[in-house]
């Protein structure tokens, strides 16, 4: 593989950035200048390009650990680290703009979606997450109730009238993300949101949509039962 040096003077990620300014370079080449040293056989650009061509994209690497940048060779534990720093700074800045966005509009199902996507994608196991709203649904409470490997199977229903109860609570979301990357949501996963929209009705509360998160997209019990998908 082809040492940075034996680049074109203006194929080097960083003179290329210097010439044509920084949003010219492409994903890989970004990478390629936060881990700026290779390995023998393997330049900067050549570890960001293999790195890029797992995840696919930017986003998908977001909220991976430390461990993960480690699995590729030619990163060693300070490039490590500064590739998880960087990433943790743009999930940061990014759950900060949406959380910005829920204060000064209701709340919806792609909101929730956009923000939770950054901490849920690339988990290994289902999270669970409720999400309480006041009557003009902005959010009052909200949690993770179970982090498991068939979490609707195991989360409690008492557990979350209790909590819409003492919350207070007008309308709530259901959120959960599928490790296995499938947007279809589980018998359990239909079962349960039947039953629980059930329940929160006999108190007066409503949901208003249960989330299923991938790496990718979203599954909305809301959208499936527009088009008559969900029932």
């Amino acid at each position: 593989m082809a040492k940075i040096q034996d680049l074109g003077f203006l194929e080097r990620p960083r003179e290329k950035a210097e010439r044509f300014g920084i949003d010219k370079l492409t994903d890989s080449e970004l990478l390629a200048l936060i881990i700026n040293v290779g390995t023998i056989g393997h330049s900067s650009l050549d570890i960001a390009r293999e790195m890029m061509r797992e995840a696919k994209s930017l986003n998908t690497l977001i909220g991976k650990p430390y461990e993960y940048y480690l699995s590729f060779k030619g990163i060693n534990k300070v490039n490590a680290l500064k590739l998880t720093a960087v990433f943790e700074i743009l999930k940061r800045i990014n759950e900060k703009q949406q959380l910005i966005y829920e204060e000064n509009n209701a709340v919806t199902s792609e909101s929730l979606f956009r923000r939770y996507s950054l901490s849920l994608t690339g988990l290994a196991q289902e999270n669970f997450i409720l999400v309480i709203l006041s009557k003009n649904k902005q959010i009052i409470f909200e949690t993770t109730l179970y982090k498991g490997d068939d979490v609707c199977a195991v989360v409690s229903s008492r557990e979350i009238i209790r909590l819409l109860s003492i919350h207070n609570g007008y309308y709530f979301y259901l959120i959960h993300n599928h490790p296995n990357g499938s947007l279809e949501p589980s018998k359990s996963d239909i079962d349960f949101t039947n039953s629980i929209t059930e329940k929160a009705e006999k108190i007066g509360v409503k949901l208003l949509d249960h989330i299923i998160i991938t790496d990718k997209d979203y599954y909305s019990f809301l959208q499936a039962s527009l088009t008559k998908e969900w029932n």
